[in-house]
């Protein structure tokens, strides 16, 4: 019994994210989710009492996946020998293409913030404190390619660098919006927006990442 709530309460999850990266958290509606998982009202409401619930709830899976994302050093062990500085570089880039991705899976979260704001105000706090901890995991990210010398880059750089990550790899979908009209973009723009991410890194590229980025162009592909 236990194993069927989980599985009905995943599904509405699945369902839900799905809804609102279609239509928008505005538009989501109980009678459609409940219609989209093939239950009655009454059953989504025993999961989920209020459409805010749900936002929290999608929220928390959102949460729970980037912080396993950038869980824990990209290599053990305090140096990197030359022989592991590809294989540094190549899990480096991994975490940013996971990255992108996961924007992109629970993209309504970061195009309709103010939704979601509006529906579960206590959300707030969350969201700023999840950003605070991303944001140390990717310094610590970058700090490992540049102390790797993967990167090139002054340490008081590495702010500004993680701020603006997050910024582009937040607002790009609003940009891709603004400028082609199109309310809800496919993911066929997903490869510009990943683009968009590694332009801030590549200025700070040293001659070695340069070299291995000559010799496996497809590390820079969001589908490699």
């Amino acid at each position: 019994m236990m194993a069927s709530i989980s599985s009905t309460k995943s599904r509405i999850l699945e369902e839900a994210r799905r809804l609102a990266n279609e239509a928008g958290f505005d538009r989501l509606t109980t009678r459609e989710l409940a219609e989209r998982c093939s239950i009655n009202e009454g059953n989504l409401y025993y999961h989920f009492k209020t459409k805010a619930q749900i936002a929290e709830a999608l929220f928390r899976a959102f949460e729970h996946e980037a912080q396993d994302l950038f869980e824990g050093a990209l290599l053990p062990g305090a140096s990197t020998s030359p022989g592991e500085v590809g294989e540094l570089l190549r899990r480096a880039i991994d975490r940013l293409r996971g990255w992108c991705l996961l924007s992109w899976k629970y993209r309504a979260l970061m195009r309709d913030g103010h939704v979601l704001f509006r529906l579960e105000p206590a959300l707030q706090p969350a969201v700023a404190e999840l950003t605070a901890t991303l944001s140390s995991r990717v310094t610590l990210l970058i700090d490992e390619l540049r102390r790797a010398r993967i990167l090139s880059i002054d340490e008081a750089q590495l702010a500004p660098l993680v701020a603006n990550i997050f910024i582009v790899s937040t607002y790009w979908l609003g940009y891709v919006v603004q400028q082609t009209g199109e309310s809800y973009p496919d993911e066929s723009c997903l490869d510009w927006g990943f683009d968009q991410i590694m332009a801030l890194i590549m200025p700070y590229r040293t001659w070695i990442t340069r070299l291995i980025l000559r010799r496996r162009p497809e590390l820079l592909r969001l589908r490699p």
